[in-house]
């Protein structure tokens, strides 16, 4: 893992992943500081003896390989003497350069090194051990080194001070010579503007005061002592202005210009010459000065215009480098005249080829007076205007050109005038005025069609040329044919600028031809034709197009207004009829308006009876069309139906009823069933009302003994339907059933003529406490049972007595 930030705290996680995806991750209880293992560095390498002496040395080394994951503090040095065993350490501090002069030692003795490192960890093992240095002074040969700002030269400037400095080595201590290019430089040679002297032995230093141009040349220091001699050389610069141009000479002298050359000074006073500045003077006038004709010359040739036919010129150049101006070349006078004379004016110019932007512009070549011809020039003016125009911007070598971007509309004049080496001469007569404008001719045919006929016209429509004929269309003749008849007769007494046209008086069953022509300035172009077309009221099927607005259907709440537009066409005009499947419309309610082509149903507050497809339909000689879109009205639903009242008991009883006929256009979302007691037929109880989904519902705590009423109303989107009629009363009391049967009856006792019974009262009474028992009996070998009670009496007890048997 690389690219960590040293000293921060990272957490890692790691995760298997197949093709399925990847799994839960691994991830590490403690946090990893991103950070080297520190141990004692490695010991340092490269270790050198530099400039050994009789009492010192100068250790040089390299930093250890790896510093052991922690900063080195410092350096320790250790020496040993040669026939010595034990090392001894050369700093008393930590050491924290890579150098280190180590002093102190016994001349003539000799000596090993070593260095360690050390770190926060620890201190190194040693380095490598030098070889034995014996401690002596060196034979050195000669050494010479030109201060550091001198290696690549010096530069200064005229007056300013000259000073070279030098670094000396060797033993024993070398003698010094100054030289300029290669001879002795003496100061009294130079009125003692010379002044050479040493300082701390090691250093000379040569100086000239206030420097000449003349002082510029190559500087060498020599030394020497009896193991050689070295040289060292700087190349000096005195910078001053330079000196003049040399051999002015004139080339192409003419009546208003001439080339100047020169050459450059022979001194650029140690600098590169940078520009050059041309005077000129009128020589024909002692009081007039000198002009600048140019201070921007980079070159040693300018050519100077605008001079005065006949008048004689002095010029003069000064050269310039970073220092300044030197001294002037001055030139010989030079007249302003031509060897020879302009070209004669050409004839007047031909133009030709116009467009609404170009002209070609001809004319004939002059005679060129000596100089061959080198172009032409050529100038343009607006017929209204007194200016003239350069057209190119270079010279024409052809005897004609195509002037561009001219104005539509406007007219011009052309001039033209020939130049050869005496100049421009003058300009010939002005052309002939010509307009811009492309060339006009007749348009091209329009292209006619058929619109419409009826039993007494046709209907003409066409679109314009495509080709104008390079003018503005200014309007159209129609023209008819009867076919079978050779002749055409124009339709229109006057150009029309509208494309379209009714032609009239035409037989009705006849066939006709029509033309169109379009006109512009060059007059009438060939016509556009049509086909035979008969002259007859068309016949076209009726079509029926609802508006997009109702084609999807229409859904509407109670109250609101239906409307259904539609688009209707056909020939002859269509009748229209409007239904709607499965029913009729309510022609009390329902407004239909017909305006051309549009018909529209309208019905305000609508009603729920109003939903179902309402279908237009379009009729004419030539066919039928329908079309016909879905109207939906919601309403609350109807009142539920059916309702009735099971299951009685003293706290509850289960209601059951029937949906309503009518959901209202939307799908009941539940109903709501109230109450109220019976008894009370104007006030109402107060009302319970339970959301139900479903067509039953088991109704609770209802108070025993008291007779209630039950009515339950459907809802929709649209709100609550009515409610359905109520319900029968109901009390609200558990039911009785009959008693269960008592126990066989027991003889208790009998006579000849009576029995007395005895029994036990049933287990189930019912529901109701037993009113009393009825006894039957059965004589033997028949099989009716007779009552034994009198009448509708009851025996009251569990015990009776039957008598006459």
């Amino acid at each position: 893992i690389k690219d960590l930030i040293p000293n921060s705290e990272y957490y890692f996680r790691v995760k298997a992943v197949n093709k399925i995806g990847g799994g839960e991750y691994l991830e590490l209880r403690n946090p990893i500081i991103a950070e080297d293992p520190k141990q004692p560095p490695d010991p340092p390498v490269d270790l050198e003896v530099h400039n050994p002496t009789s009492k010192s040395v100068t250790l040089t080394w390299k930093p250890p390989l790896f510093d052991g994951g922690s900063k080195i503090m410092g350096y320790i040095i250790e020496k040993l003497a040669k026939g010595k065993e034990r090392w001894e350490r050369c700093n008393d501090y930590l050491v924290p350069l890579l150098t280190y002069p180590v002093k102190g030692l016994e001349e003539g003795k000799e000596y090993q090194f070593r260095v360690r490192a050390e770190n926060a960890a620890g201190i190194s093992e040693p380095s490598r051990i030098t070889p034995f240095v014996k401690a002596v002074d060196p034979i050195e040969a000669p050494k010479v080194f030109l201060a550091a700002n001198l290696q690549s030269g010096l530069e200064v400037k005229r007056g300013d001070e000259i000073i070279l400095e030098a670094h000396i080595s060797g033993s024993p201590y070398p003698s010094i010579t100054w030289l300029r290019n290669d001879e002795v430089v003496r100061p009294e040679e130079i009125k003692k503007r010379v002044t050479t002297y040493t300082r701390k032995k090691k250093e000379s230093v040569l100086s000239i005061r206030d420097s000449i141009r003349a002082d510029h040349g190559t500087f060498t220091i020599r030394v020497e002592n009896d193991h050689g001699v070295a040289k060292a050389s700087c190349e000096v610069n005195v910078l001053d202005t330079p000196g003049p141009p040399v051999n002015f000479v004139f080339e192409d002298v003419r009546k208003n210009s001439v080339i100047c050359k020169w050459e450059p000074p022979l001194d650029d006073g140690g600098s590169e010459i940078l520009n050059y500045v041309l005077e000129k003077k009128d020589n024909t006038k002692a009081e007039m000065g000198w002009v600048t004709v140019s201070s921007t010359l980079r070159h040693c040739k300018f050519h100077v215009t605008k001079l005065i036919e006949g008048k004689e010129y002095l010029f003069r150049v000064f050269a310039e480098n970073r220092v300044g101006l030197g001294p002037p070349c001055i030139s010989k006078p030079m007249t302003a005249k031509d060897p020879f004379s302009p070209p004669d004016p050409p004839n007047k110019p031909d133009v030709q080829d116009v467009t609404s932007n170009s002209m070609l512009v001809k004319w004939n070549e002059p005679k060129d007076n000596g100089s061959p011809i080198i172009g032409y020039w050529i100038e343009k003016r607006e017929i209204n205007s007194t200016h003239w125009a350069r057209v190119n911007t270079n010279l024409v070598n052809a005897l004609e050109i195509k002037v561009e971007g001219l104005l539509e509309g406007l007219t011009y004049i052309f001039r033209v005038c020939a130049e050869n080496a005496a100049g421009p001469g003058k300009f010939s007569p002005p052309s002939d005025p010509k307009t811009a404008q492309d060339p006009i001719m007749p348009p091209g045919p329009p292209i006619p069609r058929i619109a419409d006929t009826s039993s007494t016209s046709i209907e003409l429509e066409w679109e314009p040329p495509a080709y104008n004929g390079g003018g503005d269309i200014t309007g159209y003749h129609v023209y008819k044919q009867l076919v079978g008849v050779n002749e055409w007769s124009r339709c229109t007494e006057k150009p029309i600028r509208v494309r379209q046209y009714t032609v009239r008086e035409v037989r009705e069953g006849a066939d006709y031809k029509l033309r169109v022509t379009a006109l512009n300035a060059a007059g009438e172009g060939p016509p556009g034709e049509t086909e035979p077309v008969t002259v007859a009221e068309p016949k076209e099927p009726p079509t029926v197009e609802l508006d997009v607005s109702v084609k999807a259907g229409i859904q509407i709440m109670a109250g609101q207004t239906i409307k259904i537009p539609a688009i209707v066409t056909g020939r002859p005009t269509p009748t229209i009829a409007w239904a709607v499947e499965e029913g009729e419309l309510d022609k009390d309610r329902v407004v239909i308006e017909n305006v051309g082509t549009k018909s529209e149903l309208t019905i305000k507050n609508a009603l729920r009876k109003d939903h179902g497809r309402y279908v237009i339909t379009a009729t004419n000689s030539s066919g039928s069309k329908s079309a016909g879109t879905r109207v939906e009205v919601f309403d609350r639903p109807s009142p539920p139906r059916n309702l009735a009242v099971s299951d009685i008991k003293a706290e509850s009883c289960y209601l059951t009823w029937d949906a309503p006929l009518d959901n209202g256009g939307s799908e009941i979302t539940h109903y709501i069933i109230e109450k109220r007691d019976a008894s009370r037929k104007k006030s109402e109880a107060p009302v319970t009302k339970p959301s139900v989904k479903g067509l039953e519902y088991n109704v609770l705590r209802l108070a025993e003994g008291v007779e209630y009423q039950f009515r339950v109303m459907a809802e929709n989107l649209a709100g609550i339907g009515p409610p359905s009629e109520p319900s029968d009363p109901a009390l609200a009391a558990d039911p009785i059933f009959v008693p269960g049967p008592p126990s066989c009856p027991e003889v208790k006792d009998k006579t000849k003529s009576s029995v007395a019974l005895a029994w036990k009262p049933p287990q189930k009474d019912g529901g109701s406490p037993i009113k009393g028992y009825i006894v039957e009996m059965q004589d033997e070998g028949s099989t009716d049972w007779k009552k034994v009670n009198e009448g509708d009496k009851l025996f009251p007890t569990c015990e009776c007595v039957i008598p006459n048997l």
